[in-house]
């Protein structure tokens, strides 16, 4: 566990998953730009699909690769998970042959600076745990938001890509040193 001035950070966790597939994957506004979870017709469908889109793709990335995926809650309500960020084995880690940075903010929480507030931490954590020498990640070109985190991040973009079901993804690299 370890903490920024308004988060406290911990390792994912089977609850967390719960609660991600209960408050975040079901809110439009968190699913915006996942287009497979919009159309789904039960909770079931949701649940089933988020564990092989995240669970498994959490183990395998800690498990094989020694990449955790954290969850957040606010210092002030410890009670309430705020998202999820790690550097995982996704779809670009094996064409590009890094780490792919990863995250899911609740809702009720964008636009508040608590995305770049985890995923810098996040960051600095893997630079000091020495976990690759740099790192990816994608986004859907009109997601302005998670564009805004990546570069406030010092992401450079470096293209184009398809990726995750869609054709219109900025990739985005960043040279992971010690921060």
């Amino acid at each position: 566990m370890f903490e920024t001035s308004r988060l406290c950070i911990s390792p994912f966790s089977s609850s967390d998953f719960d609660i991600f597939v209960s408050k975040m994957l079901t809110d439009p506004r968190v699913v915006e730009f996942y287009y497979s979870y919009q159309n789904l017709d039960s909770f079931e469908a949701i649940r089933r699909k988020a564990e092989s889109d995240f669970w498994d793709e959490f183990e395998l990335s800690r498990d094989k690769y020694g990449w955790p995926t954290w969850s957040a809650r606010e210092r002030s309500n410890e009670e309430v998970m705020i998202g999820w960020c790690g550097l995982l084995h996704g779809e670009l880690s094996g064409v590009h042959g890094k780490p792919e940075l990863q995250y899911m903010i609740a809702g009720n929480c964008h636009g508040k600076g608590y995305a770049t507030e985890f995923a810098q931490a996040v960051l600095q954590r893997a630079a000091s745990d020495q976990v690759a020498d740099s790192i990816v990640a994608t986004v859907d070109i009109p997601n302005v938001g998670s564009v805004k985190v990546l570069e406030k991040l010092g992401f450079e973009r470096i293209g184009q890509t398809s990726a995750y079901g869609s054709d219109e993804m900025y990739l985005y690299e960043l040279a992971l040193v010690k921060r």
